[in-house]
């Protein structure tokens, strides 16, 4: 059965010490939680999270993390869930795909996933500015 609590949980993922991939990370720190809007910060291992999500039954989730799509630095995308295994970067324990699928499952909500097409992911805590803006203006939405 649907959730009827109009909820949306926004899930981010990613790892702060691999340059953009870092962006799920930073995009947490700006988003402002309020009754209708709900935050994860899941970061390297979104698996811990699924319970939590599960309790919170959300009507909708947007996982949001760093990908590599071919796109421009800083280009956000809504990826459609076939297309997860290939194009999310895989700092993740357990693919993202897997993810998608029990949540899917468990809470039944409506799920969409977008991509932040990163620059690079080496070692490092720096993210690129392309990618910080791009993160600002998710936010920026998600605040409003």
């Amino acid at each position: 059965r649907k959730s009827s609590s109009g909820l949306t949980l926004v899930m981010t993922v990613g790892n702060p010490f691999r340059s953009d991939d870092g962006a799920g990370t930073y995009l947490a720190s700006i988003i402002k939680t309020s009754p209708r809007l709900a935050l994860i910060n899941a970061g390297e291992t979104p698996e811990n999270t699924i319970d939590e999500a599960v309790r919170l039954k959300p009507a909708k989730i947007i996982i949001i993390d760093a990908a590599v799509f071919g796109g421009e630095p800083g280009e956000t995308r809504v990826i459609d869930e076939k297309h997860i295994p290939e194009t999310t970067i895989s700092t993740h324990s357990i693919p993202l795909k897997f993810i998608f699928e029990i949540l899917s499952k468990d809470t039944r909500a409506e799920i969409k996933f977008i991509g932040i097409q990163a620059k690079t992911v080496a070692f490092g805590e720096y993210i690129c500015p392309e990618v910080r803006s791009a993160a600002h203006e998710i936010a920026d939405i998600l605040n409003s």
